[in-house]
């Protein structure tokens, strides 16, 4: 990788000074001043950083069957055979139906 010259240093400390002015935390403005100016791929996982960041997500609530299956008390595992240790989810769908909120009356 390439030394960054006197002029892309002066050019990225001009451009993380906007980005700061918008707004965005100084190390993902740094990050994407540098990454704009010679660095590479760098500046583009920044960029990416700096959109996770911005763009909050409300997460949806969990239905009844991924409540049910979430709860470690109803994980039924196979005892034996091939698939021992591994979770069960034909008998944990029959059991989920016999729940109150997994029936469908």
């Amino acid at each position: 990788m390439a030394k960054a010259t006197k002029a892309e240093n002066a050019l990225a400390a001009i451009i993380q000074k906007m980005l700061e002015e918008k707004g965005v935390q100084s190390d993902i403005a740094e990050g994407l001043a540098k990454g704009g100016v010679g660095l590479g791929a760098g500046g583009v996982r920044i960029q990416r950083a700096a959109e996770r960041q911005t763009k909050k997500e409300t997460k949806r609530a969990l239905n009844g069957w991924q409540k049910f299956v979430k709860a470690k008390k109803n994980q039924y595992k196979y005892k034996s055979g091939a698939k021992k240790g591994q979770v069960n989810f034909k008998a944990m769908s029959k059991a989920f139906k016999k729940t109150k909120k997994g029936s469908k009356k």
